[in-house]
């Protein structure tokens, strides 16, 4: 399952500001394994797709 939203980052210690971010939460779940939750974010706008594909692609069950 995958979802996808937008919220915003908790404040800069320093400055106090927000950014506002891209999120992906994907669901695993395997019989006799369980779930397992994966949450991706990033700046709303930058180029996450093949960092992001690399992650979700790379996720295996031991």
């Amino acid at each position: 399952m995958l979802a996808e939203y937008r919220l915003d980052s908790a404040p800069n210690q320093v400055t106090g500001k927000r950014v506002r971010l891209d999120v992906q939460r994907y669901v695993f779940y395997k019989p006799g394994k369980g779930e397992a939750v994966l949450t991706l974010s990033g700046a709303v706008g930058a180029d996450n797709v093949d960092p992001w594909r690399t992650v979700t692609d790379s996720f295996r069950w031991s």
